[in-house]
């Protein structure tokens, strides 16, 4: 079983991302009324999306306004890289525990 172990741990460590791109947050797409009088958002059309970045950090929330789409979509791309990354993480270290009880034996 180890040796099935030793190769599933290889393959897992052959997928992890680059770090280069990795971000840990939430994407929020945002759409919001203005405060013109007689804008079309006071009948529900409201503007937007505006993406926000917001990052959780020392038990506080901070968030970050992304002013372009093309850089909400850059930071779906790296909010997906780390999740991939953690779930890869999860998966190695499952392994790893299981190659340490076989090691006790």
């Amino acid at each position: 079983m180890s040796k099935y172990l030793r190769e599933r741990q290889k393959e897992l460590i052959k997928e992890v991302p680059s770090l280069k791109g990795v971000i840990r947050g939430t994407l929020r797409e945002v759409y919001a009324p203005c405060g013109k009088r007689n804008c079309r958002c006071k009948k529900g059309f409201l503007h937007g999306p505006y993406y926000y970045l917001a990052v959780r950090t020392k038990g506080k929330t901070k968030m970050y306004y992304l002013p372009h789409p093309s850089l909400g979509k850059k930071a779906k791309k790296a909010i997906a890289q780390y999740n991939k990354l953690w779930n890869l993480f999860c998966k190695i270290s499952e392994i790893n525990i299981k190659l340490l009880k076989e090691e006790k034996r």
